[in-house]
């Protein structure tokens, strides 16, 4: 008896800790898209939200690159545009978040799996002149792509404010193209 008084706290304790185990995480953009499907039942203000989210989300990975070539290029420009590059987006998101939170749309606290997955492949590359290489091609394309959809989402929203903050942001994300472009162009040509 003695001894079943001594295992018994340990066998609940244990019962106890395997049930508050770890979880499955949720992807936080998976998390954001339904809820904003929940909430939103006019599609204008769902594209709207779901046009956010993901910038949102991009935002996450664009300071994602730019720490990431901070840390691992050995390129002084590199390193120069991947600060601006942070600060820039980190602005960015800040904003995107206050207007998220006014608007009541759920938004994400990562970049999405394909960014994330592009962003640790460019984490395992060794040679630093191919890094600065696809590091630069990668944040052209990215910026390429966003200011096409936020051309796209100024075109289609109906909501006042939103085309405001997509005004305002347009110049800062065309004068960050032209800079990775710029770089693009010096990194490939160096040898």
């Amino acid at each position: 008896m003695k001894r079943i008084t001594r295992i018994l706290p340990l066998f609940i304790a244990g019962v106890v800790a395997f049930s508050c185990g770890p979880k499955k995480v949720e992807n936080t953009n998976e998390v954001a898209e339904e809820a904003n499907e929940e909430k939103f039942e006019d599609r204008k203000d769902e594209k709207d939200a779901e046009f956010v989210a993901e910038t949102v989300a991009s935002n996450y990975s664009e300071i994602a690159l730019a720490i990431l070539a901070k840390e691992k290029s050995n390129n002084p420009q590199v390193k120069e545009v991947a600060q601006e590059l942070e600060a820039g987006h980190n602005k960015i998101l800040g904003e995107l978040q206050s207007f998220a939170s006014a608007k009541v749309i759920t938004v994400p606290t990562e970049a999405n799996d394909a960014e994330q997955k592009t962003i640790e492949k460019l984490r395992e590359e060794k040679d630093v002149k191919e890094f600065n290489k696809k590091w630069s091609k990668e944040l052209v394309d990215k910026h390429e792509k966003s200011i096409k959809e936020f051309e796209a989402r100024l075109e289609k929203t109906q909501d006042a404010d939103l085309k405001i903050w997509i005004e305002q942001t347009l110049p800062h994300l065309r004068e960050h193209l032209d800079k990775v472009k710029a770089l693009e162009s010096n990194v490939t040509a160096s040898r």
